[in-house]
């Protein structure tokens, strides 16, 4: 029997079937993703959790295993600044704890040589106080700190335009990782620190079931359609 002596209605939908199958590997295919985000903060959390404790490194051989390959993102260093002149450098915009905050930076000229030839770094130094809530605020001038320990982190991973931050500095030749400060000495006045998010949520397991629970649940409305069409 051909196609043609078959009624219309009870034809095999091919356009259907086609944007089924498609719309079924979209939705499998972010449940993946995210059962890839799932493992990735769960890797990100245990690092954290050791850094509670961790003893701050030399940033020199810290950089020097980064050079080497090696990820350094969220490891406790230590770095003594050598800071001669006053900085006026942009405030990076940010939210905590649900008001508008802008946080301060600096850049650290190095005391000691780098061992990975490193001469800089960018220095997150906190949140300035009296700046909170404000939506255009003041600049801010102020000296690197003498000593700072901190927490690296890429600046991809963090909000505001950081990256360019660094580059002002390539004479310099900068690491690439920004230096969120724990403390100071001496420390900034009016600066709070504030290394670590206030809080870091971790769903994606949830969200991957639901990406797989929608595409279980469109294979089971096309099975219906379908069996329904056939059928009438």
């Amino acid at each position: 029997m051909s196609d043609a002596s078959v009624p219309k209605d009870r034809r095999f939908p091919i356009g259907l079937t086609i944007a089924t199958l498609v719309a079924f590997a979209i939705l499998c295919g972010l449940g993946v993703w995210q059962l890839k985000r799932l493992a990735w903060k769960e890797d990100l959390l245990a690092r954290i959790e050791v850094l509670k404790t961790a003893p701050a490194q030399p940033l020199a051989t810290v950089l020097a295993r980064a050079k080497a390959g090696e990820d350094v993102a969220w490891t406790r260093v230590s770095v003594g600044c050598s800071s001669d002149k006053p900085q006026t450098l942009p405030l990076v915009y940010g939210v905590r704890d649900g008001d508008i905050v802008w946080r301060a930076t600096a850049i650290c000229q190095q005391t000691s040589d780098s061992a990975a030839g490193y001469g800089a770094i960018l220095l997150d130094l906190g949140v300035v106080k009296a700046l909170t809530g404000q939506s255009t605020p003041a600049s801010v001038t102020l000296y690197a700190p003498a000593q700072a320990i901190g927490v690296l982190m890429a600046p991809k991973s963090l909000g505001g335009d950081r990256a360019a931050t660094v580059a002002r500095f390539a004479a310099d030749n900068p690491a690439p990782y920004i230096l969120m400060v724990e403390s100071a000495t001496p420390a900034p006045p009016g600066i709070t620190p504030a290394p670590l998010p206030a809080e870091i949520s971790n769903r994606h397991l949830e969200y991957a079931l639901t990406w797989f629970g929608l595409a279980v649940t469109l294979l089971f409305i096309y099975a219906a359609m379908l069996w329904r069409k056939m059928r009438s």
